[in-house]
C-alpha cells in the first residue's frame, strides 16, 4: 500500500514516539492532479457531527465489544488497513479484527496517506485550525461515535498519539470504555523522563512537519505542552482489560540525518536516549494500569504494520476478557 521510500520517511516518527507528518519530497507529486488525489474507494461515511463539520468513519464486522481504532498523529483510517511488506499476505488490523467482533477506523481532521503511487490522499474529515491537543480528540471522537449511532462499549486502540486520545476518553467516559490496546504509544512518562534540553529538543524534532504535505490539507499538529498537561490533570483510567504493546528496534539517527530527515545538528545519540525514556515510560504505564505489556515485538514503531497478527491477537484477548466480564 505504501511506497517503500516514503514509508521510511514516515517511520522517522519511530525515533521520537510520535508520528512524524512524512517528510515529502518532490517525488511526493504524481502526475494526476491534485483534484484527483481525493478519488478512493471507500467503504465508510461522512458523518455531520455539528458546527458545520463531517467526520468520517469506517465500520465493518459485528458483535460486541466495538473495537475503534485511533490512528498516530498524521494518520489516516487507512493505516488499518496497512500491511509494511505486501510480499508476506496476511490480513491487516482492521481485516482480522472485524472477523471477530465489530470495528471501526476513523480520519481526525488534517490526516492523510500515502500511497503506493506516492499520491497523497487527504483525510476525509472537515479540516480544522490546528495544533491540537488529546481533548480535542476525545471530543471529536465522542461527538462522532454519538452522531454515527456506533455502540458501546468500546475496546479502544491506539498508536503513537492516538494513545494518550485513548486513554484520556477512557479517563473522561469511564462507562463507555471496556478495555484498551496501547500500540507503542506516547506517553507524559517519556518526557517526564527527559531534561529540560532534552524535552526541548524532542519537541522541536517532532515539530519537523512537511511544507509539501502543506499543499494538500491542514495538517495534524500538536501541542504538546499543554497535551502533557492534559494528561497529567486527568483522573485515573478505572481498572479494565489493558495491553500494551512496545516497540523493540532501537532508534538509529544516523541514516535519517544523511538523508535530511532530520536537522543535520541532531544529536547521533539522542535516537537511545530517548529510545531509553520510551521503555521506561511504557513499563511506568503498563504497570499504572495494571495492564499486560508485550515487549518481543520485532517491529518499530509502527507495530500494527510490521506485525498485524500481534496487534490482532492483542485485541482479541482483550475483546474475549471483555465478553467474559459481562457474562
Amino acid at each position: 500500500m505504501f511506497n517503500q521510500k516514503l514509508w521510511m520517511m514516515l517511520l522517522a516518527g519511530i525515533l521520537t514516539c510520535l508520528d512524524y507528518t512524512a517528510s515529502a519530497t518532490e517525488s511526493t507529486q504524481s502526475s494526476e492532479p491534485i483534484s484527483s488525489l481525493d478519488k478512493r474507494i471507500d467503504t465508510g461515511r461522512l458523518v455531520d457531527i455539528g458546527k458545520g463539520r463531517q467526520m468520517y468513519i469506517m465500520c465493518q464486522g459485528s458483535g460486541s465489544p466495538t473495537v475503534v481504532l485511533v490512528s498516530g498523529r498524521s494518520d489516516s483510517a487507512d493505516i488499518w488497513s496497512a500491511v509494511s511488506d505486501s510480499a508476506k499476505p496476511r490480513p491487516s488490523v482492521f481485516e482480522g479484527v472485524c472477523a471477530f467482533t465489530r470495528v471501526c477506523a476513523y480520519d481526525r481532521p488534517g490526516t492523510f496517506t500515502i500511497t503506493k503511487l506516492d499520491i497523497v490522499r487527504i483525510g476525509r474529515s472537515t479540516v480544522v485550525f490546528q495544533p491540537t491537543s488529546p481533548k480535542d480528540g476525545v471530543q471529536n471522537l465522542h461527538d462522532l461515535l454519538a452522531a454515527a449511532e456506533v455502540p458501546g462499549p468500546y475496546v479502544l486502540v491506539g498508536h503513537s498519539f492516538g494513545g494518550l486520545i485513548v486513554r484520556l476518553f477512557a479517563s473522561t467516559y469511564p462507562d463507555e470504555v471496556a478495555g484498551m490496546v496501547l500500540v507503542d504509544t506516547l506517553t507524559e512518562m517519556l518526557y517526564d523522563e527527559l531534561t529540560p534540553e532534552q524535552q526541548t529538543m524532542w519537541k522541536r524534532l517532532n515539530s519537523n512537519y512537511s511544507p509539501v504535505l502543506d499543499r494538500y490539507t491542514i495538517q495534524e499538529r500538536t501541542d504538546f505542552d499543554p497535551s502533557f498537561a492534559q494528561m497529567h490533570a486527568a483522573p485515573a483510567v478505572k481498572i479494565m482489560p489493558v495491553e500494551v504493546i512496545t516497540s523493540d528496534q532501537p532508534y538509529d539517527f544516523s541514516g535519517l540525518i544523511t538523508k535530511g530527515i532530520l536537522p543535520a545538528d541532531t544529536q547521533l545519540d539522542f535516537g537511545p536516549i530517548v529510545f531509553k525514556a520510551h521503555l521506561i515510560a511504557q513499563k511506568k504505564l503498563t504497570q499504572l494500569l495494571q495492564g499486560k505489556q508485550i515487549t518481543d515485538t520485532h517491529a518499530g514503531h509502527y507495530i500494527h504494520t510490521e506485525q498485524p497478527q500481534m496487534v490482532i491477537d492483542a485485541i482479541r484477548e482483550v475483546v474475549d476478557k471483555v465478553r467474559v466480564s459481562k457474562k
